[in-house]
């Protein structure tokens, strides 16, 4: 499979750097002629940018068999890369003097910026969480979530009921209901620390010798609920800054394709003697 794949990143890449090629010997071809190669080179750029967009259209029609999303995602950061190297050519070197062409200029960059952050976060986070135990998925994470707190909070009642380990209950009243019930140190799981969870395992330990047999017995399931709650966090912040990504990079390629098409009119109006 890793052979089968690594195959495919080459095909992808020789059809880019290729493709580039051909678009730059035809653009030199249009400044030969004496044309205005703005244009052309607009128009490719335009077409590359639509191209791009077809990801999100192919990752909401999942009935149709439009081929598998790794192969569509492999397309749009290859042809991303190629519409870098498109726009430069058409912006050229100097930096925009109208508004709206700052606009546009500006939102490409955030976008082509932003598009590179994603590509290594959708490289690298699979892989840590598949290193942090079992992967769940996202959605299900509060459900999980709950099943936790809801035990940890049965445990820490019934060491109530039972009088002889009621530092259970003040443990989980001060420290463990809080912990279970939301996600927690986040910036400490996105570095991948385990310094927080420590933390808790010791106060857990602390009280370890005031407890008779049962109240260890609960003790240990209270670690093993820790952990869990500590690997839902862990899968949390790392497939949370997934999507808040994504509700970053998507809607800006959609402003951006907008200003674009006006950016085409007005640009179309000047050359005509219109405005």
């Amino acid at each position: 499979m890793t052979g089968i794949f690594d195959r495919t990143v080459r095909i992808g890449l020789s059809l880019a750097v290729a493709g580039f090629a051909l678009f730059w010997v035809l653009n030199r071809g249009w400044y030969v002629s004496l044309r205005d190669a703005q244009f052309f080179n607009g128009w490719v750029l335009t077409g590359a940018i639509c191209g791009l967009m077809l990801l999100t259209l192919r990752k909401r029609v999942v009935i149709l068999p439009l081929g598998r999303v790794r192969g569509w995602m492999a397309l749009h950061y290859y042809l991303g890369f190629a519409c870098v190297g498109v726009f430069f050519i058409h912006a050229g070197t100097s930096l925009p003097d109208a508004p709206m062409e700052w606009v546009l200029w500006m939102l490409f960059v955030f976008i082509a910026a932003s598009g590179l952050f994603g590509a290594l976060l959708a490289k690298l986070i699979p892989l840590r969480l598949e290193e942090h135990g079992e992967r769940i998925i996202f959605e299900r994470i509060p459900v999980f979530r709950r099943k936790l707190a809801e035990e940890a909070e049965a445990i820490a009642l019934d060491s109530v009921r039972d009088g002889n380990t009621v530092s259970i209950a003040e443990l989980h009243a001060e420290r463990l209901a809080a912990y279970f019930a939301r996600p927690r140190h986040i910036a400490a799981h996105l570095m991948s620390s385990n310094l927080p969870v420590s933390r808790i395992m010791g106060e857990l330990a602390s009280i370890e010798r005031y407890l008779d047999e049962a109240g260890k017995e609960r003790l240990q399931r209270l670690r093993e609920l820790v952990l869990a709650k500590d690997n839902l966090d862990f899968q949390y912040a790392n497939g949370g800054l997934l999507k808040l990504w994504l509700f970053v990079h998507v809607p800006a390629s959609w402003a951006m394709l907008l200003v674009m098409l006006a950016h085409i009119v007005i640009a179309y109006a000047y050359s005509a003697g219109v405005a």
